[in-house]
């Protein structure tokens, strides 16, 4: 039971912050960097970055060169080649399309470097969607004269990543698709965090919500088509 004394410890205590402490010290938490992004357009001028930003991370998702919705079978390595020689065929791959203006895509920089990657293109560039089993079991509404684009890959240096990088891409890339004419943008984000980043190359459904896309139907159990529609 409690005998109304103070030990010497606690007397201390009170007594330091009656009189305030002469050692102790304030610090201030410094303010996380802020970091200021550009982005550019992939073309031939800037595929020196998209090449040096993929080969870091050795050609992406295993080696895909973001190559993979190019192609209706949705190929990821070409059959009857060693690994390293099937990425460096989905490399040059890569490299013939842009330079033929068939591949469309946004480079984030940040200090000089390419830190992050989106992919967009009209329905023709990409069409190993058409030929997803949950994509073409849907009963979706015709595209009404309008251009229909899609939202396939997202990509963010290991080094960058939860800095806003996809969601400065994904603006880019709206942006572009306006100038170009607009029409119907469809997303196919995650609703699963299985897999970690991995299973985040299309994008979170929370990032296309923020950009005004509405959900239209789910694509299995794992993805959901969302749609946007730019005048």
């Amino acid at each position: 039971m409690w005998d109304g004394r103070f030990s010497e410890i606690t007397k201390s205590r009170r007594s330091s912050k009656q009189r305030g402490n002469p050692t102790t010290k304030t610090t201030t938490k410094p303010e996380p960097e802020r970091l200021h992004y550009t982005i550019k357009e992939l073309d031939s001028k800037t595929w020196p970055d998209f090449e040096k930003f993929f080969a870091k991370h050795n050609g992406v998702q295993g080696g895909c060169w973001c190559t993979f919705y190019h192609h209706p079978e949705g190929r990821l390595l070409k059959e009857g080649l060693e690994r390293k020689d099937a990425i460096a065929f989905n490399r040059k791959e890569k490299k013939t399309l842009v330079t033929k203006g068939r591949s469309h895509g946004i480079l984030v920089y940040t200090g000089g470097q390419a830190v992050g990657w989106c992919q967009y293109g009209p329905k023709e560039e990409l069409p190993r969607i058409d030929s997803g089993r949950n994509y073409s079991n849907l009963d979706l509404p015709g595209e009404r004269g309008r251009k229909l684009w899609r939202l396939t890959c997202f990509f963010v240096d290991r080094d960058f990543r939860k800095k806003g990088v996809a969601g400065v891409a994904l603006k880019a890339a709206l942006d572009s698709i306006r100038e170009q004419g607009g029409g119907i943008v469809e997303a196919y984000p995650s609703t699963s965090k299985d897999g970690g980043t991995w299973s985040l190359w299309f994008g979170t459904v929370a990032m296309f919500e923020r950009e005004g896309f509405k959900a239209q139907a789910k694509l299995g159990e794992k993805h959901l088509l969302m749609c946007k529609t730019l005048a």
